[in-house]
């Protein structure tokens, strides 16, 4: 099941939650920024002070699931706290519609002296739920957490990784109109979390709205069809996941001299030099077209000292199919330019993703033990794959990159959407049996103990 599946029609709800040019100014100079009636007295004008927010505005609707993404400092955690009303903005107002469920850090709103159900009841009463609602949900609230006899225990005596199944299931069970939810849920353990995205899923059927901070891009391209990318405190980008979590990866990017050069000069001092790639005697029987290659392409970046100029799959001796009918073995042809003389050492990475924008598998000349020689400036040159694509039915994007050394984060380029394969006629299809892999065993054996 996909967000896509699951997420009700937004563009045409009222918004549920706006926010208006948001600002927010942490003071250094202690001037009393909090005073006995929550007055905000920071001066906009003071020097020492942290501009943590700069005039963000955003509205979301009924139903949307949305993604928020960003590196650490970039302002999340501080926008959710002013969006639940843990903080005020330093200027601006936030507008909400509704009951707010948020899971933010973690045990935040907890009385430590409390026991876990004490604390359950404390938030339904908060959330404006009578005794009687609250205690026809204790019994849900208490099987999810799944911490036994610790839910008559103090907080203060929990784990971590049980304050966070007590939170979420305490704020997903009380029916929030919307639901934020900041990394916390990191610290749980996996099949926590596999149960914890299931529910979320669950109550987004249901209408709910969604505010999801995550490092994982998969997570946020999984379950969120919109997101925004803050980078120092304003929004760089709102817009559909896919599209948000390709420009947040470009900006994990280094693109700076200096990195290039630290790239090089370490692969020189380490790399072993048998493991370049050999220059095969043949040429290429064809040019692949540039143009058709740079019309696909969604997204693009890096210093382009070498770029990508075409991309070509074949199977069963046909060139540049763009579907075919079931798991099978393909080649993938990548064609690529040296604009200067490039020193050896460089890798190329290819990555399939399915149709939501989740990765899936990886082809990596590093996982070989593999890079490229000299490159000469002026040269075209292309790298083949043959692959095995095991994969059930449904559309696929390929996405490749081109790097100075395996452990560097300066890419000399870097494509989005450089080709689309269809897999058309398979017996299954994503949902029907969990996952979307196919794989057929070597041989099968059957016997019987005597």
């Amino acid at each position: 099941m996909s967000s896509d599946d699951i997420e009700p029609q937004a563009n045409i709800t009222p918004p549920i939650l706006i926010a208006t040019r948001i600002s927010k100014r942490y003071s250094f100079s202690h001037r009393h920024e909090w005073s006995m009636f929550g007055a905000n007295e920071a001066k906009q004008e003071d020097h020492d002070s942290y501009l943590a927010l700069d005039d963000i505005s955003f509205d979301i609707r009924r139903g949307e699931t949305v993604g928020i993404l960003g590196r650490n400092g970039a302002g999340k955690s501080t926008l959710l706290q002013i969006l639940t009303g843990v903080l005020r903005p330093t200027t601006g107002t936030v507008t909400t519609s509704g009951r707010v469920g948020a899971l933010l850090e973690l045990g935040s709103g907890f009385n430590p002296e409390l026991s876990g159900r004490e604390n359950m009841n404390l938030s339904a009463a908060v959330l404006g739920m009578s005794r009687k609602e609250a205690e026809s949900k204790a019994a849900s609230i208490e099987a999810f957490a799944d911490i036994g006899t610790f839910i008559d225990k103090p907080v203060k005596t929990y784990s971590s990784g049980m304050l966070v199944r007590l939170a979420f299931s305490i704020q997903v069970h009380l029916e929030p109109d919307i639901l934020i939810v900041d990394e916390a849920l990191s610290v749980g353990d996996m099949f926590f979390q596999q149960k914890c995205i299931a529910k979320i899923r669950d109550i987004i059927s249901q209408g709910v709205t969604l505010l999801f901070v995550s490092h994982s891009i998969n997570a946020v391209k999984s379950i969120c069809r919109r997101a925004i990318f803050l980078d120092k405190g304003r929004i760089a980008l709102d817009g559909p996941s896919e599209l948000v979590c390709e420009t947040y990866q470009n900006s994990m990017s280094s693109t700076s001299d200096i990195d290039l050069r630290h790239a090089v000069e370490r692969f020189s001092e380490t790399a072993a030099s048998e493991g370049v790639l050999r220059l095969e005697d043949h040429h290429a029987s064809q040019t692949l077209d540039q143009s058709q290659f740079d019309a696909i392409l969604s997204n693009r970046s890096g210093g382009g000292e070498v770029r990508f100029t075409g991309f070509d799959i074949s199977h069963d001796g046909k060139t540049r199919v763009t579907g075919i009918q079931k798991a099978a073995r393909i080649t993938l042809t990548l064609q690529f330019e040296a604009r200067q003389d490039i020193a050896e050492g460089a890798v190329i990475g290819l990555l399939v993703r399915d149709a939501h924008g989740v990765d899936l598998v990886a082809y990596n000349m590093n996982f070989y033990g593999k890079h490229l020689p000299n490159l000469e400036a002026g040269r075209t040159y292309h790298l083949e794959l043959d692959v095995e694509f095991p994969f059930a039915k449904g559309r696929y994007s390929f996405h490749c990159g081109i790097k100075p050394a395996h452990d560097s984060t300066y890419f000399y380029d870097r494509c989005f959407n450089t080709a689309v394969l269809d897999i058309e006629e398979n017996p299954i299809q994503w949902g029907e049996y969990g996952g979307r892999l196919l794989a057929t065993p070597h041989a099968m054996r059957l016997s019987m103990k005597r």
